[in-house]
């Protein structure tokens, strides 16, 4: 991948991107407040379910797939996602982030991305922009599949008495599930896409009814 291909791919990653990603927890904030996860080890849990049952059975090959997909199957692709989050918050989310993305990438960079097709949840979103800016598509997932990490990392430090350090050490215990992700998904098909982490859709449902909270739901 070419330096100025990195540098966007880096951009379009990174927390301060403006995406509204960080304003979501998906489910961390019920857990936290319930005392179920209140330590480095249990958070690392936490980000090896979402990325092994949940999240990165759905979101990280979808980004894949969009990486090199047709307009109309970015569209079947996007229905499929649709379908799949079978909770309001986390889907709704996922489409508000995938817009906010694709509006900001239009702004910087409107003649790489002219031809741009449409998307419309986070993950499409990405893949295509990805590929549009000259990304590998390793690199692209690699990419993606990193800033959900460390979003959720940085999340915690706002919901927990956990320092950075101890935050990114959970990041840290969860490498190789997040490798694992990454390589599944430059493998996977649309038929693979699924998941099964009804712990974490109850804790993103019940998220709304918190008397009080940090993150959107």
């Amino acid at each position: 991948m070419s330096l100025p291909a990195l540098l966007r791919l880096l951009q379009l990653s990174d927390s301060a991107f403006p995406t509204g990603a960080y304003a979501f927890s998906d489910g961390l904030e019920t857990l936290t407040a319930s005392g179920t996860v209140r330590s480095a080890d249990q958070l690392a849990d936490f980000l090896c379910g979402q990325l092994a049952h949940g999240w990165g059975q759905q979101d990280a090959p979808a980004c894949a797939l969009a990486w090199a997909a047709s307009p109309s199957e970015l569209a079947e692709l996007d229905a499929l996602l649709t379908d799949l989050k079978l909770v309001r918050g986390p889907r709704e989310a996922s489409l508000r982030v995938g817009a906010n993305l694709r509006r900001a990438a239009l702004h910087l960079w409107p003649q790489d991305l002219a031809d741009l097709p449409a998307t419309r949840h986070h993950a499409t979103s990405f893949g295509a922009v990805a590929a549009a800016l000259g990304a590998s598509q390793a690199d692209a997932v690699t990419a993606y599949v990193s800033a959900y990490l460390l979003g959720r990392v940085t999340s915690a430090t706002r919901l927990m008495r956990l320092g950075g350090l101890e935050a990114q050490r959970a990041a840290r215990l969860a490498e190789h599930a997040a490798q694992t992700c990454i390589q599944a998904a430059l493998h996977a098909t649309a038929d693979d896409l699924g998941g099964f982490s009804p712990l974490l859709d109850i804790a993103a449902q019940e998220q709304a009814g918190l008397e009080t909270r940090l993150f959107q739901t």
